[in-house]
């Protein structure tokens, strides 16, 4: 059976939280948005880094909704803002004017992410300096940490990964943490359907065949 013919709304995505976020060697970044979750301070932080260490967990977790920029509104206090070095111009013009409006309301917060440090000046002059009025953070990459990760989230799923297609996941898979989440979420959901709680070597190289070209 094809993982797109199961029923997407057996299993849920666990929602992206601080807590449930894998610290690794990123522990001062985790506990500046801690503080502006609970103090709306700093009001500004830029997070940084290559692709699948978790930044776009983190801005959901700190108010991440939609895939463009927001408007300002004084009935929202929660905003973030993903991909900054995507944004088009339009999209930029939209970022500079929901920092001006944040930096004026106390209260309000703003989470940003890129994968490249302002240092590098990758955007525009007035962006690239706005990303630096708060905190800034390079997330970095789990190393031993992200296998226990996703041994933890493999038991809250109630699924078994057998040490041999641990080992497989090792040799064969990228290192990250967002592409073995997701694979994760696509076995249970396969397992589900066939009331099984067992990940196998031979469903590994199954997910890998068809995902293969788009890692």
């Amino acid at each position: 059976m094809r993982f797109e013919q199961l029923p997407l709304d057996i299993v849920m995505e666990p929602a992206a939280t601080l807590d449930n976020f894998i610290v690794g060697a990123n522990g001062g970044a985790l506990t500046c948005l801690k503080q502006m979750q609970e103090k709306s301070e700093p009001q500004l932080i830029y997070l940084w880094g290559e692709s699948g260490v978790g930044k776009t967990h983190l801005a959901v977790a700190m108010g991440l909704k939609e895939k463009d920029v927001p408007a300002f509104s004084t009935d929202r206090l929660r905003y973030a803002v993903d991909d900054v070095d995507t944004l088009t111009e339009e999209g930029l013009d939209r970022l500079f004017a929901l920092i001006n409006e944040v930096r004026v309301h106390s209260g309000a917060t703003l989470v940003m992410t890129g994968k490249k440090s302002p240092a590098e000046k990758f955007v525009r002059p007035d962006i690239c300096t706005r990303l630096t009025w708060g905190a800034v953070f390079h997330i970095k990459p789990l190393e031993g940490d992200m296998w226990k990760a996703i041994s933890a989230q493999a038991e809250e799923r109630g699924i078994e990964v057998t040490a041999e297609a641990e080992n497989w996941m090792k040799n064969y898979l990228p290192r990250d943490i967002k592409t073995l989440s997701q694979l994760l979420n696509e076995m249970d959901r396969e397992l589900l359907a066939k009331k099984k709680a067992t990940v196998t070597i031979p469903a590994l190289k199954a997910w890998l065949t068809k995902h293969g070209e788009n890692l």
